[in-house]
């Protein structure tokens, strides 16, 4: 197999697939925000620091800018049309959750809303926000953690119960239900 030229600006389109969660927000006055993004990774285990990375024009950066605070919510298979239908633009006072459907309970830690249906939910505090490129880098500390008691498995998430929404590029996504061990 002979490799071809790839256009660089396009590398996300073949760095894939990424996980896909939904990043709650909300502004100054109340209201929520939900997207989704898959520009997303851990970054530290001590202190625990999650990033995330979108345009600086997105509501989600301009509200954690602001407030500091977020959730980030794993998506999965069973919520992949709800997930999908937050990616819309919509005017920053109207609620995202509520617009998909999907139930907010109270988070622990911050004053901010997790969603009940995703499998896992990280409240976090952002510790840095940085221009990286045409992205804002959003380095955040992990305050707590929810998690469906039925999604882990041997100490790791369960990716064949849980099938886990992993992003290709705009509306194609992967399913992540197959669990395979190196050298089996």
């Amino acid at each position: 197999m002979k490799n071809i030229d790839f256009p660089v600006e396009e590398f996300h389109k073949i760095l894939a697939p990424r996980p896909t969660v939904v990043v709650t927000s909300k502004d100054d006055n109340g209201n929520i925000n939900a997207a989704p993004f898959s520009f997303v990774m851990p970054v530290s285990l001590d202190p625990p620091l999650i990033a995330i990375s979108s345009s600086p024009n997105h509501d989600t950066v301009k509200n954690i800018e602001k407030t500091e605070g977020f959730t980030l919510s794993i998506a999965t298979e069973s919520i992949i049309n709800e997930v999908w239908e937050m990616a819309k633009e919509v005017p920053s006072d109207e609620n995202e959750l509520e617009m998909a459907g999907l139930s907010e309970e109270p988070g622990k830690s911050i004053n901010l809303p997790i969603i009940e249906e995703a499998i896992a939910n990280f409240e976090c505090g952002a510790v840095s926000i940085e221009k990286t490129g045409d992205q804002k880098l959003i380095i955040a500390e992990i305050f707590d953690i929810s998690l469906r008691s039925d999604m882990i498995k041997e100490g790791i998430l369960d990716v064949e119960k849980a099938k886990p929404l992993l992003h290709i590029n705009d509306d194609i996504f992967v399913i992540g239900d197959h669990l395979r061990k190196v050298n089996e």
